[in-house]
């Protein structure tokens, strides 16, 4: 009985797992509200506090322009960035100077 039970819940699971969506679905006002949940964050981020680095989203993107002074710099602002809930696709343009 006990493998009956495993061996339906298992198919069942499979079934499920195959009828779902796995993509977030998001609101235009969500989308909106990411670029200045993006730029907060990144001003609370003791390594990049100095930096000039602005957000704008344009076409569903939020867009980092702006410069940093090293590579790691320009890396770890598109981490933070993309580590923001709903911050969707983010375009590091960036600048290293």
């Amino acid at each position: 009985m006990t493998k009956g039970l495993l061996a339906m819940g298992m198919a069942t699971g499979l079934y499920l797992d195959g009828c779902s969506d796995n993509r977030s679905v998001q609101s235009p006002v969500a989308r909106a509200g990411s670029a200045s949940d993006i730029h907060d964050k990144l001003l609370t981020t003791q390594a990049l506090r100095d930096m000039d680095i602005k957000v704008d989203t344009q076409n569903d993107k939020n867009i980092l322009w702006g410069t940093v002074h090293t590579q790691k710099q320009k890396f770890l602002a598109g981490s933070v960035a993309r580590s923001v809930e709903g911050s969707g696709i983010v375009v590091n343009r960036l600048v290293v100077e």
